[in-house]
């Protein structure tokens, strides 16, 4: 089976521009097999991005054997601005992981030439995607939305999959007018998004 991104929408509050990362999981895909994992990171604009006519080194992420029933999960960071994603990617390197497994494996970054992190980059190739999640949930960037789909390798059809992204945590965003803050003017409105709301979809191509 061959998986690769096809598209990603991102609706209100997500719907930015920016660098999204996005990991894709395979769950049990086969028996002795826990997880397979690939971190690919997109450029959005105002949420969304196409990979329709994009390379194949490019969306290309996961080439493994199935074997019965089986999971995809996907999860996404918020679109960061490019200071945002080297601290996240700072953060990934500071928590020392080095080649402890081999349940899960790194796509490269193909849109990132900061040279600093190449090494630390490379060391977090067959990195088993536990020990990053774990150094991620005290951090304020984290993936905030996942989403999630059963297969069997036995049904398995070639084509597009859909699957549906949700908060992982409440959201809320405060709107304040510019300009005179005069008491009897000051307005401020707040719109609240709550846990497991929809947010988005994440489009993939399945080669069998």
């Amino acid at each position: 089976m061959l998986l690769s991104l096809k598209a990603l929408t991102l609706d209100a509050p997500l719907n930015q521009t920016g660098e999204c990362l996005v990991l894709t999981e395979l769950i049990l895909p086969r028996p002795g097999i826990a997880k397979k994992s690939a971190l690919k990171d997109l450029r959005l604009t105002k949420g969304k991005v196409s990979l329709a006519r994009a390379p194949f080194y490019e969306k290309a992420l996961l080439k493994e054997k199935v074997d019965g029933p089986f999971g995809i999960k996907v999860s996404i960071t918020r679109p960061l601005k490019h200071p945002e994603l080297n601290q996240f990617l700072k953060q990934l390197l500071a928590t020392g992981i080095q080649g402890l497994g081999e349940a899960a494996s790194f796509s490269a970054f193909p849109s990132l030439s900061i040279s600093a992190f190449a090494k630390g980059l490379r060391e977090l190739i067959e990195v088993p995607f536990d020990e990053v999640s774990n150094a991620l949930e005290s951090n304020d960037l984290s993936f905030l939305a996942s989403g999630g789909i059963d297969l069997d390798s036995e049904s398995l059809v070639p084509g597009p999959i859909s699957i549906e992204l949700k908060l992982e945590e409440r959201i809320r965003l405060a709107e304040i007018p510019v300009g005179p803050k005069a008491r009897d003017k000051r307005k401020s409105s707040a719109k609240i998004y709550k846990k497991g709301s929809a947010i988005g979809s994440v489009t993939f191509d399945l080669s069998v």
